[in-house]
């Protein structure tokens, strides 16, 4: 498999658990507000001149607020509330901006016909916070009916709105106008606004933040860049690598010409020696062993045809006897550089011994084998040979049916020595 198919794989694969991930677990990212970790307070009008009174009392995890609510007072507007402290100044607070709802767990009796709590989120910032003055704190707050034993209520932080008197009173710019909690150090939650007299009491369950730990648009987008980088690198690649086969193509070409001119040089230097006979640079019988066995099998199961010519080279050992070996070895070099020049790439030319070849034809019927053997008989005949003297070869044709390969290439071999026979530089077809 192909390194750029493996990264594919694995890209689609980590993509798929991400959106898993993303579905299943994204949304699980949460900051719990509990007595243990922080102080919580009761807070009342008395402070400000009222008659209000209020109690806390901290009991297994929980936050119980009691508190009488008195309107015969100078103080016009009474109240009770609870603060939690998340700091311990008013400057340094908790970033909840990675967070986009708040959980409200929160029991709520009373004898008011009001049943609305007021829950504000206090966010300091040096550009409207005064740290010796706690109304410069933003008031991020909403106005909720929390119920009795009605669970956890889940609001959305972008609900929340800034308290207009606070904007007017502390004199802030549009910029700093809408909802920010990036740096919270108190929450408050109290008795709804118009209240006047009544009694509370307000348990507070749990409170939690709850937000994703990446953006559903961040993820999307992170995916989209890195398949784009995948498809520019595959492009990228497959240039590269068309480019290679070019060159390639090219130098092949240059290799074909040199060898025309030049029949007498060396052979071409194979890196698979093992594959190659050393005299001639042909195929030797090991390099196809593999290949056959793949072509009886699509023969076997009918997708093409495949035939083959057993060539052998006429009076060949007459030839070493008056010229040598050297001028004998001379020709087998040059035997092989003309057939190879007059079959397709895929055929396979084979040395099978001494002067005898095999070319094994894929997707070849015994009649073409039979047009295509004759032509090499006659190209052999018409060529000038390096000793100067006439060369002619006989050729066995074979057509593979429900058979071995070794039985196709004894049938060929069959029709080559009827071809001798019969006077040789001819083509015979077995049947």
């Amino acid at each position: 498999m192909r390194s750029i198919q493996k990264i594919t794989i694995g890209i689609v694969i980590v993509t798929l658990i991400i959106l898993v991930w993303y579905h299943f677990r994204a949304n699980t990212k949460t900051y719990t507000v509990t007595p243990d970790k922080f102080h919580f307070a009761n807070i009342d009008d008395s402070s400000k001149g009222g008659l209000s009174s209020s109690a806390i009392e901290i009991k297994d995890g929980k936050a119980y607020l009691t508190c009488s609510v008195v309107k015969e007072s100078d103080y016009p507007w009474p109240y009770c509330e609870l603060e939690i402290s998340l700091s311990d100044n008013l400057i340094q607070g908790i970033d909840f901006s990675d967070y986009n709802k708040i959980s409200l767990d929160i029991d709520y009796t009373t004898t008011h016909a009001n049943k609305r709590l007021r829950v504000y989120i206090r966010n300091s910032n040096p550009a409207y916070t005064r740290i010796d003055e706690r109304t410069s704190l933003k008031f991020n707050g909403i106005e909720y009916p929390p119920g009795f034993g009605d669970g956890a209520t889940a609001i959305t932080l972008d609900t929340f709105q800034v308290l207009t008197w606070w904007i007017a009173d502390n004199d802030v710019s549009i910029e700093h106008a809408s909802p920010d909690f990036s740096n919270v150090p108190i929450i408050e939650i109290a008795t709804a606004s118009g209240v006047t007299e009544g009694e509370f009491e307000i348990v507070v369950n749990s409170i939690e933040f709850q937000g994703v730990w990446i953006e559903e648009s961040t993820m999307l987008k992170g995916l989209l860049y890195t398949w784009l980088l995948l498809i520019i690198g595959f492009i990228l690649y497959e240039q590269a690598k068309l480019h290679r086969r070019l060159k390639q193509s090219h130098k092949r070409a240059a290799r074909l010409f040199k060898l025309n001119q030049n029949l007498n040089e060396k052979n071409i230097e194979f890196s698979e020696l093992a594959n190659r006979d050393p005299l001639t640079g042909a195929l030797n019988r090991n390099a196809v062993q593999d290949w056959l066995k793949k072509m009886a099998q699509q023969v076997r199961w009918g997708n093409q045809n495949f035939s083959a010519l057993f060539i052998d080279i006429d009076h060949f050992k007459n030839v070493n006897d008056k010229y040598g070996h050297q001028v004998g070895d001379d020709i087998l070099r040059e035997f092989v550089l003309v057939i190879s020049t007059h079959i397709r790439s895929n055929d396979f030319l084979v040395r099978w011994g001494g002067e005898e070849f095999i070319v094994f034809f894929p997707e070849t019927n015994g009649q073409q084998a039979m047009s295509r053997a004759e032509t090499l008989r006659a190209t052999i005949a018409a060529h000038h040979w390096c000793h100067n003297k006439p060369l002619t070869c006989s050729i066995g044709v074979a057509q593979m049916g429900e058979e071995r390969i070794t039985e196709m290439i004894a049938r060929a071999d069959e029709a080559l020595y009827k071809a001798k026979g019969r006077g040789r530089n001819q083509v015979v077809c077995s049947q």
